[in-house]
């Protein structure tokens, strides 16, 4: 059996949107050009710039977070796991959404990709929370 197919909808939609979401801030979110005499030169700022250091950290804590809730990793914690689940992916959405409008000058495409990829993640999130837990721990 596939275990991308066994992972329930909300595993899916972190999992991958949050991979995708952390290669696309390596891309240009900001990038402008300029054509001299035949000479033409592109500058850039990508996703890790400003604001997005937090979209990464929270990207990356929602990934390691999102596994070990995969692999069924037993945490004892004072609250639901979905909760911290939602926090992380609210506040990628928050970070992202900040960062989309700060850098608003030059936006280049990649910074659309990473706010529909934020806007997944927020989905994702709010499916766990709503009661979509992974598989492994409705087994369990």
């Amino acid at each position: 059996m596939n275990r991308w197919s066994s992972l329930s909808r909300s595993s899916q939609l972190l999992l991958g949107a949050g991979v995708l979401l952390f290669i696309f801030l390596f891309f240009d979110w900001q990038q402008a050009c300029v054509s001299v005499g035949g000479f033409n030169a592109c500058g850039g700022r990508t996703g890790w710039h400003g604001w997005g250091v937090g979209i990464g950290l929270f990207v990356i804590a929602l990934v390691v977070w999102e596994l070990a809730q995969v692999v069924n990793t037993k945490v004892d914690l004072p609250f639901r796991t979905s909760l911290l689940t939602v926090v992380l992916a609210g506040c990628v959405l928050l970070f992202t959404v900040i960062k989309f409008f700060v850098d608003n000058e030059a936006r280049h495409w990649p910074a659309w990709i990473g706010l529909i990829l934020a806007i997944v993640i927020a989905i994702g999130g709010w499916l766990r929370h709503s009661g979509d837990e992974p598989t492994e721990m409705r087994a369990a």
